[in-house]
C-alpha cells in the first residue's frame, strides 16, 4: 500500500515519562492534490493493552480507581472507574501484558482472554494505540488495594454486579475513555444476560 502521507522533519521536544515532537509533514488530499507543510505536536503516547476483567460465574465486573494526572484541570470529583491498563514492555505481546497488569493490579488471574479491539484513543493528538481484551477471571468480594509500590501505585479495585455497572453507565458515572469502549462493547456484543 503506498503511503499517503510524507514526513518533512521529525524534531524531539520534550522527553520523559512521556515524550512530546514535533513533525512536519505533507499528506494526500482525497482528490489526489498534496497539502502544504503542515506542523503538529504530537503526544508520544504509548503502546497500550488492556482488560477489562469479567466473572461469567458470578456476573461481575472489576473496576479500578487510581489518580490520574490527566483529569488535573477538568474534574474534581472522586478518581475515575477504569478497567486494568498498561505499557506493553519490550518484548512483550500485548496479551501477556493485559493478563500481567490484571495480576497486578486486581490480583487476579486471567483464566480465558477473548480480543475485541486494537484502536488509536487519540489520533489527532497522540501516537498511544491500544489492545482491548476481556479477561474472564474470578472475582471477589469487597474491594482492595492494589498497585505496585515501585511505580507508587494506589489502586483501589472493586468488583461490581453486571446490572450495577450498566446502571453507571446510564447515570453517565463512566467517565474514562477506554472503560466506555470496553463496557460498550461488553453490553452490545457480548453480554447476553
Amino acid at each position: 500500500m503506498k503511503l499517503k502521507y510524507k514526513i518533512i522533519n521529525k524534531k524531539n521536544l520534550y522527553s520523559g515519562f512521556f515524550g512530546l515532537n514535533k513533525y512536519e509533514f505533507v499528506h494526500e488530499k482525497h482528490n489526489g492534490d498534496w497539502t502544504d507543510i503542515v506542523e503538529r505536536e504530537i503526544f508520544s503516547g504509548a503502546h497500550v493493552s488492556t482488560l477489562l476483567p469479567y466473572d461469567p460465574i458470578k456476573k461481575e465486573i472489576i473496576l479500578v480507581q487510581q489518580f490520574r494526572a490527566g483529569v488535573l484541570s477538568r474534574y474534581d470529583e472522586d478518581y475515575l472507574y477504569e478497567i486494568v491498563a498498561g505499557i506493553i514492555d519490550d518484548g512483550e505481546k500485548p496479551e501477556e501484558t493485559a493478563k500481567r497488569e490484571c495480576f497486578e493490579e486486581t490480583g487476579c488471574e486471567v483464566k480465558k482472554t477473548i480480543p475485541v479491539q486494537a484502536y488509536f484513543p487519540a489520533p489527532g493528538s497522540s501516537e498511544s494505540y491500544y489492545h482491548l481484551y476481556l479477561g474472564e477471571i474470578n472475582s471477589f468480594d469487597g474491594e482492595k488495594i492494589r498497585g505496585l509500590k515501585s511505580e507508587n501505585e494506589d489502586i483501589l479495585v472493586k468488583s461490581f454486579k453486571v446490572d450495577d455497572v450498566r446502571k453507571m453507565l446510564k447515570e453517565k458515572k463512566i467517565k474514562n475513555g477506554l472503560t466506555l469502549i470496553a463496557l460498550q462493547w461488553f453490553f452490545l456484543e457480548y453480554y447476553k444476560g
